[in-house]
């Protein structure tokens, strides 16, 4: 653990306010990404409202009931990627050399969350209040990619980078590849998820006589 490195500059104060984190804010750090999930169910709530229903559908599901299933899902993605993250983190960081607390690394990444809870508010804020909505596309894998990095995502990214640095006592080189470990299985499952939805609805637009445009990757 010698090749820990104690940040300068502008990351000194976050270094100092994560190394503050101990097993003890593990409450705290849950209520973080508890409050995060709420702000994503509502902004996935306020978005799925919005999704007109065909008539014929109409009979066999609702609105209300598309909006409540998106809520709930929002809610219970968000409580298990910080679960399966800090897991990943864990075994990443140990991989590597690093020792430390599973229960302080939940804390620690429950902290490092504020960025997606300010970014949850203003989707919530988006979509409620300003009435702004989404619409579902299948996009290319530069889109697929530039989805998971936004300045939220890379302000969190850095907060997990030394979160991990701290808490396991590895170099910042190792926590950075350790902080990225979650993002690049979620592109992976993303653009796998992408690849078989693509094919299926280009073969129903074929076999439906449908025509729209759809980029194929390779």
């Amino acid at each position: 653990m010698a090749d820990q490195k104690k940040y300068t500059g502008l990351l000194a104060p976050i270094e100092n306010w994560l190394s503050a984190v101990t097993e003890k804010d593990l409450i705290k750090g849950a209520g973080i990404v508890v409050v995060t999930g709420l702000f994503a169910a509502g902004a996935a709530y306020s978005s799925a409202a919005r999704i007109q229903i065909p008539s014929t559908a109409s009979a066999v599901v609702s609105t209300g009931m598309i909006s409540g299933i998106a809520a709930i899902g929002a809610f219970v993605v968000t409580l298990l990627g910080w679960v399966f993250s800090t897991v990943i983190y864990h075994v990443g960081a140990y991989a590597l050399g690093g020792k430390g607390a599973l229960n302080r690394m939940f804390a620690l990444a429950g902290y490092a969350s504020i960025p997606a809870m300010a970014q949850e508010l203003l989707r919530l804020i988006n979509y409620s209040i300003l009435g702004q909505a989404t619409t579902p596309t299948i996009g290319g894998v530069i889109d697929t990619i530039l989805n998971y990095f936004n300045v939220f995502s890379i302000i969190g990214l850095v907060l997990v980078g030394v979160a991990v640095m701290i808490n396991y006592g590895i170099s910042w080189k190792r926590a950075a590849i350790v902080a990225l470990l979650p993002t690049i299985i979620g592109i992976a499952f993303a653009l796998a998820t992408r690849q078989i939805l693509g094919g299926r609805m280009a073969a129903n637009a074929t076999s439906g006589g449908l025509s729209f445009n759809m980029r194929r990757s390779g």
